[in-house]
């Protein structure tokens, strides 16, 4: 029992290091958030990709920020891979109420190869006119100098992609709230700790930015159709062509909806097995952050071990104090329009435990309602049916969460 307490006291007391550097990491990025030498000096012409699949959230609201931008010179290119796609007609709206903006619509159907984004924006590159490109997903939302900022990342010839960190706004909904708190408070803090002790391996889909020169020398969109982390991927094929992958001082903002528990659950358990794919180790060490079941284990075996009232409740009162030191540190930062229940902390840190734990039942995940089996390295297997994603979380299912 003794040796067990020390390995899992060692192990928390890492925990609570790495909540003390992430909330570090996270104060100190605001500077660069406010700091206007971060725009770009240099405007040169900028093609914007939007793939679509369906209407998410606020669909309309993310695409028009787009179209906002304070910059010169930049063209947007929309593209879906089914005709009766519904947002076609939300883009044909904006495209109405814009005509001033150079916009365009790509409906194109053929398939070039298993990850569905990818094989969506190879059928878009094909109209667009500058070589400066950046990719965004469609539930992504921005401000005015977004552009300006993310091509002040190419301030060197070092630089060959530029991503943005994103923040979370949740839809109505305890899902939703979950769902944004996982961004917010788990996966941007654990981001910038690379970015502000060594370098970035990889970009974020929220957006990748990358030279039409850079993206030829390393095989074009098309070596990154068979990969379901093409962030990952992108990242990894421009560092080993001798470029970096920097971090542009601005965060977009990720508009967060889940219809439900089960909704969410798949959405982060897609996550989790994607990053176990390409990187296992860096994935247990994940495990890291769970402060506050590490707490409460801690004070279990504590208790177990027959110590007194004051050590059996210290551990599980310093990883809250540790969880709550970040909340606030991402929210000074960020400037989060949603204020979080302190309550639903530990639920969030038990939730993510559980996904953790289920990515190792197997490797299907579920992305827009497709199935698709990933292998080692974030290479797509042969896509599997939907009823196995639905009988694979049905042994793991957890009830619908009441909209708020």
């Amino acid at each position: 029992m003794d040796i067990l307490l020390y390995i899992i006291s060692a192990i928390f007391a890492a925990s609570l290091g790495y909540m003390l550097i992430a909330s570090y990491c996270v104060l100190k990025f605001k500077r660069r958030l406010s700091s206007l030498s971060s725009q770009s000096q240099e405007c040169p012409g900028v093609t914007l990709y939007k793939p679509l699949h369906g209407l998410d959230y606020g669909l309309k609201q993310n695409l028009l920020s787009f179209c906002l931008q304070d910059y010169p010179e930049f063209q947007i290119i929309f593209g879906v891979s089914d005709a009766d796609d519904p947002a076609i007609s939300v883009v044909r709206d904006i495209m109405a109420e814009r005509p001033d903006i150079d916009m365009e619509l790509v409906i194109n159907n053929i398939s070039n190869g298993n990850n569905p984004k990818i094989s969506n924006l190879i059928n878009m590159d094909r109209v667009a006119k500058y070589d400066f490109l950046i990719i965004s997903d469609s539930d992504m939302r921005v401000e005015p100098d977004y552009i300006n900022r993310v091509i002040a990342g190419f301030d060197s010839d070092q630089a060959g992609l530029v991503t943005c960190l994103y923040k979370a706004t949740p839809a109505p909904g305890l899902a939703s709230n979950l769902g944004a708190m996982f961004i917010n408070q788990w996966f941007t803090p654990s981001s910038l700790i690379p970015a502000t002790f060594g370098g970035l391996q990889h970009c974020f889909g929220a957006t990748m930015a990358i030279h039409r020169n850079v993206l030829t020398e390393i095989g074009g969109l098309e070596a990154l159709v068979g990969n379901l982390a093409d962030d990952y991927t992108l990242g990894r094929l421009v560092r080993e062509a001798g470029y970096k992958v920097r971090l542009a001082s601005v965060a977009v903002e990720n508009i967060v909806e889940e219809t439900g528990l089960k909704s969410l659950m798949l959405h982060e358990l897609r996550w989790a097995r994607t990053i176990r794919s390409v990187e296992p180790l860096g994935f247990l060490s994940t495990f890291i952050t769970d402060t506050i079941p590490l707490g409460i284990l801690l004070s279990l075996l504590t208790w177990l071990a027959g110590h007194g009232w004051a050590p059996v409740t210290a551990p599980l009162a310093l990883a809250i104090f540790a969880r709550i030191l970040l909340l606030f540190s991402t929210k000074v930062t960020f400037s989060s329009k949603h204020p979080v229940s302190i309550w639903i902390i530990p639920v969030r840190d038990l939730l993510s435990l559980f996904v953790r734990l289920s990515c190792f039942t197997g490797r299907t995940v579920n992305w827009r309602n497709s199935a698709l089996s990933v292998d080692k390295g974030g290479e797509i297997n042969t896509p599997v049916s939907r009823s196995k994603v639905d009988n694979e979380y049905e042994k793991n299912a957890v009830p619908e969460s009441p909209v708020l």
